[in-house]
């Protein structure tokens, strides 16, 4: 069974030969590697047609570029397989990733397997908490109850396998080129609506590198800013679902609004315009859709006087 799997590559040399050979030496074998080089203006380019000169079942695409969901999408329209994952050109993956997670897909009936994942430095640092190594099936009303939990699968593209037939389905599942955050949440959340059974197994296939330049390591900056209409969607996609915990999503927003909030003043970044946004959406979900006391405290004193709640947060911070 075919399984493609899409790399979106810009500017990725010092990383990308590590990424590809995981790639390459994966003990499932009838793979087919779609390497989109987005515009890069290093070696990638080069790199990725090194591996395709050799093996035939690395496929390059080469772009003007657009940014990782606009190459993401363009790898998506060259799919053949019945699966499709991804892997970013930055990290490595185990040889019994595609191995395992098509096993599961066949042995648990699902439309999507998901596996653990390690978040690490260079120097092997990890630096998440890996959980016993377990297998749990879900119902896709139940992956959507679980997808923000701390230590569960999360909603990353990376540490999936997806069925492609769900995709080609659903016209609607690509990703959202005008989101830079949360855009593979909104595309899971999308994915895992249409599904109709998932599983997981908790062991680490996936080697997510963090290196001091990724973009997810700022605290603030206006394509950060992308991750709100992001949930936004995804709380208007499922406010009409039964059985989904709709306040857990509310939560994620208002923390990820607060965060940008702060931060944008704390870093000097955010305008008078975007403060006035963000201090608009304190009000956009009641108090007691959210899930923590704590939550409902820091919005209750940010909507009384965003200068006090600014004064705490930077105090909290500090110490």
């Amino acid at each position: 069974m075919l399984i493609s799997i899409v790399v979106p590559v810009y500017n990725a040399e010092k990383f990308l030969p590590k990424s590809l050979e995981s790639l390459q030496n994966q003990t499932y074998t009838e793979l087919e590697i779609i390497l989109v080089n987005d515009g890069s203006n290093d070696g990638s380019a080069a790199i990725c047609e090194q591996y395709a000169s050799t093996d035939k079942r690395f496929v390059v695409i080469h772009k003007e570029n657009g940014g990782v969901s606009s190459a993401r999408n363009t790898g998506l329209k060259r799919v053949t397989g019945k699966y499709v994952g991804f892997v970013d050109p930055d990290d490595w993956i185990e040889p019994d990733m595609f191995k395992r997670l098509y096993q599961l897909t066949q042995e648990y009936n699902a439309d999507i397997s998901m596996c653990g994942y390690m978040k690490e430095k260079a120097d092997g640092t990890v630096l998440n908490t890996l959980e016993p190594p377990s297998i749990t099936s879900f119902t896709s009303k139940e992956a959507l109850n679980t997808i923000l939990n701390d230590n569960s699968f999360r909603g990353f593209l990376w540490n999936k396998l997806f069925s492609t037939a769900i995709l080609k389905e659903n016209p609607a599942l690509d990703l959202d080129e005008n989101i830079h955050f949360c855009e593979d949440l909104l595309f899971c959340c999308k994915a895992i609506l249409a599904s109709k059974s998932l599983v997981y197994d908790s062991t680490p296939f996936y080697h997510y590198m963090f290196h001091d330049n990724n973009a997810s390591s700022s605290q603030y900056s206006l394509k950060k800013l992308t991750s709100l209409k992001a949930l936004e969607q995804i709380i208007e996609m499922l406010s009409e679902e039964a059985n989904v915990n709709v306040s857990m999503y509310k939560s994620y927003y208002m923390r990820m609004n607060l965060s940008l909030l702060m931060n944008g003043i704390y870093e000097n970044k955010s305008s008078t315009d975007t403060t006035r946004y963000l201090t608009k959406n304190l009000f956009k979900y009641s108090l007691s859709e959210l899930n923590s006391k704590s939550l409902q405290f820091s919005c209750r004193i940010s909507r009384m006087s965003v200068k006090t709640a600014y004064l705490i947060w930077k105090f909290t911070k500090r110490n």
